[in-house]
């Protein structure tokens, strides 16, 4: 039996091409427009010619030469399969020229220059003994835009396209999707220790179809391309034997100390190779039990349904154009993981918790759902955050990379029990999983921001003015079943002003936390956002005497920090205006 092996998804007819055109350069005598096609574009370094038509030295970072290679990229990247482009070559006679932009450089260039939505590999190769580099283009999951403008490739040129006419032709359904493309990996070629754990894996989730004939289980799986012999693209990704590994996972227990284990081997399966590397990092992630009431809870300093969240999310999500492996490293209880591509349909870090699932590979996501490996679509990031929270950890951090990449950090510790305990004891149930109520009790908590309202909050939430007011107001009725008191309280504020809450003494001693805090910063943060701050609610907010209020207020006014809002210093209505 011959054995399936995943390739990256550039098409091979596009790699083919390529290799007949550095032939043909090599060799000699034909023009570059003779060897371009609908795949492959030749192109010269722009920025290099001098006057009098002579090569002039290049330079690692050529704008000029980003500006135009980015055009021509998002040309192939709005056509059916991608390309390649092929730079350091006369574009009119095919001679070799060379090339010496960095690679890097201008594969994070490209990416800036069409709104961070395509992601290209860049290699430096060498024909007749002079470098130039390959640019391989994916297909785009949306059009691409340069400039603001579009264009397509119809036979060896490009032509321009608005992103209407581009959404009702390639991107009509975003059939985009390459993961359910056939392949020409046969059913009959997976290996054996590839099949024995899905089916391992669906068993222990409980599955019913574990059991079934293979054919009948990919099938159900969504993993079979239309003429039933064949896996789609999904399950050659998901089931192929790769010869390169996927996953590079390192564990230390300090920050720059020695590797105590290193995973990256390929010669098997995504699947096998994400299962050992999840086994793995929980071996050395530390878990304490607490126990409420009659159950004991068994709490991990990376709570592992975010930690699999986290490492498959990136490896699904990541664009597999480009090779090189998702990168995870482990740093005592420190997660972070670093997968290649950018963040695509419109999903920001300012929005991913809110925003709606976008997976690059519909076809691959749904086929973990239904082995039980990711969560259900739109809550897995939601979950990470929440979970994060509850065990007195904060909040992770998703950023993404200029390079481009999308970088995850989880940043565990062995849980703090009385943060577990509190959001395990809230009424009514919803409140335990509500990422809005971890994300606003995690702020409230901080000594820098005690306070909580719409507009300080927005951004957290990523939500509206007007959703994290109806957030605030109903995390507010949450309440720990122990006390039966508010999660939150109101602070006392004027009428015609945003309402504003911060943690209720009964939420405050749950958590170990100061009845108060005096601190200059959030008084200012205060004042500044309400455009006045009075003793009432200092006192209120740092949960010190009306006397010590006053006091401290008129102490901020003396050193210049705030301006009274009369004269008189005192009176009925009188506070405090932030200083200009």
């Amino acid at each position: 039996m011959s054995r399936a092996t995943f390739t990256y998804l550039p098409q091979p007819q596009r790699r083919e091409e390529v290799e007949r055109v550095l032939r043909a350069l090599s060799e000699g005598g034909a023009s570059a427009d003779e060897l371009e096609s609908a795949v492959v574009d030749i192109k010269e370094e722009a920025g290099r010619r001098a006057s009098d038509g002579s090569i002039m030295p290049g330079s690692p970072h050529n704008n000029e030469a980003a500006e135009k290679l980015a055009e021509a990229a998002a040309c192939m990247a709005n056509s059916a399969g991608g390309g390649a482009l092929v730079v350091g070559v006369d574009d009119k006679t095919g001679r070799i020229i060379g090339a010496e932009t960095d690679p890097q450089w201008l594969r994070s260039r490209i990416y800036d220059l069409t709104d961070r939505k395509l992601a290209v590999q860049v290699d430096r190769v060498t024909a007749n003994g002079t470098e130039i580099l390959i640019i391989e283009v994916p297909q785009a999951l949306e059009p691409v835009p340069h400039q603001g403008k579009y264009q397509h490739r119809v036979d060896a040129r490009c032509v321009p396209a608005t992103r209407t006419e581009l959404m009702g032709a390639l991107f009509a359904n975003l059939a985009a999707d390459v993961s359910n493309m056939p392949s020409h990996t046969p059913i009959s070629s997976i290996a054996p220790s590839a099949i024995e754990t899905l089916r391992g894996r669906m068993s222990d989730d409980g599955s019913p179809r574990a059991a079934l004939p293979i054919r009948d289980l990919l099938g159900r799986l969504g993993l079979v391309a239309d003429d039933g012999e064949h896996l789609n693209k999904a399950g050659e990704m998901l089931l192929a034997v790769r010869q390169q590994p996927a996953v590079d996972y390192s564990y230390r227990h300090v920050p720059g100390g020695p590797s105590i284990v290193r995973i990256m081997e390929g010669g098997r399966s995504l699947l096998e190779e994400v299962l050992a590397v999840e086994a793995r990092a929980n071996d050395h992630n530390l878990v304490t039990e607490i126990t409420i009431g009659l159950r004991v809870h068994k709490v991990w300093a990376i709570p592992r349904r975010s930690l699999r969240e986290a490492l498959l999310n990136a490896v699904c999500h990541r664009e597999w154009s480009l090779p090189g492996p998702t990168v995870v490293e482990h740093i005592g209880n420190h997660l972070r993981v670093t997968s290649p591509g950018g963040l695509i349909g419109g999903v920001t870090e300012n929005n991913i918790i809110t925003h709606h699932s976008v997976p690059r590979y519909r076809t691959l996501m749904n086929a973990l759902r239904l082995i039980g490996l990711v969560e259900q679509e739109g809550v897995g990031v939601d979950m990470m955050f929440a979970e994060m929270v509850r065990i007195g950890s904060r909040p992770p951090a998703i950023t993404a990379l200029s390079d481009p990449a999308v970088r995850i950090d989880l940043y565990g510790q062995p849980v703090n029990e009385d943060w577990y305990r509190l959001f395990a004891d809230l009424e009514p149930p919803r409140g335990r999983d509500d990422v809005d109520a971890a994300l606003l009790v995690w702020r409230a908590a901080q000594p820098q921001s005690p306070f909580l309202t719409s507009e300080s909050c927005a951004p957290l939430l990523q939500r509206s003015q007007g959703d994290t007011e109806s957030a605030l107001r109903r995390v507010a009725e949450y309440r720990p079943a122990t006390s039966g008191a508010p999660l939150l309280s109101p602070i006392a504020v004027p009428h015609d002003t945003p309402g504003a809450w911060q943690l209720s003494p009964e939420t405050k001693a749950a958590l170990g936390l100061q009845p108060g805090a005096e601190s200059g910063e959030w008084v200012l943060a205060w004042s500044r956002e309400r455009g006045r701050i009075s003793s009432g609610e200092y006192r209120e907010l740092a949960g010190v005497s009306t006397a010590t209020a006053t006091n401290r207020l008129k102490e901020m006014a003396q050193q210049g920090w705030l301006v009274p809002s009369s004269d008189a210093g005192r009176g009925r209505g009188f506070h405090y205006l932030p200083a200009r």
